[in-house]
């Protein structure tokens, strides 16, 4: 029981054809997914590089304001329009985009300009007392202020309705109509 000639010499072909049929199907699928890939990095690198850029603003910009301004006094560097600030902040926007964190970076700055270049003390050592004195003093001023006001209120005697004035003398009576007498004078004139 054999195949007839013809229907073997066809078998064959339809199976290559079948195999030629999925493999480009699978060729194409591949070819879109990659293209799909490309495209979303692309999309993505864009968007990174944008998100990259104002990440890197920000940054530049929160460094800065932590910065005293060498020349100016009391401005941060983000503030001052003084042209040694826009030198400083070139130099932080470089340093930012090489990588450097921001620890790094006001590290920098303090072994160039001392402690004083920022403008909020760190919060160890003497910088803590300056943290904590400001809050401290409105303790003290705020204890001072109650208890002197409970002093006041203690030692003040209550004024009673019913005590009687004091009486003038005669001469106190005789010197306040005196000067009445003479201002109303001086008014009529």
């Amino acid at each position: 029981m054999s195949a007839p000639a013809g229907a073997m010499s066809r078998l064959p072909a339809r199976v290559a054809v079948a195999r030629w049929r999925i493999a480009r199907w699978a060729l194409a699928r591949w070819i879109g997914a990659l293209a799909i890939a490309i495209a979303g990095m692309l999309l993505a690198a864009g968007t990174l590089r944008a998100l990259s850029a104002e990440q890197i603003e920000a940054r530049v910009l929160a460094i800065t304001d932590g910065l005293r301004c060498p020349t100016c006094q009391g401005i941060s560097v983000k503030d001052s329009e003084a042209g040694f600030s826009q030198q400083i902040r070139e130099k932080v926007r470089r340093m930012v985009i090489e990588g450097q964190s921001d620890e790094d970076i006001r590290a920098y700055f303090v072994s160039r300009y001392g402690e004083w270049i920022l403008r909020a003390p760190k919060k160890e050592g003497i910088g803590l007392v300056l943290w904590i004195l400001p809050g401290a003093a409105l303790l003290v001023a705020g204890g001072l202020v109650f208890w002197r006001i409970r002093r006041a209120g203690r030692g003040r005697p209550q004024a009673d309705a019913a005590a009687p004035e004091p009486e003038l003398s005669p001469e106190q009576r005789a010197r306040i109509a005196r000067d009445l007498k003479r201002f109303e004078d001086e008014e009529l004139a």
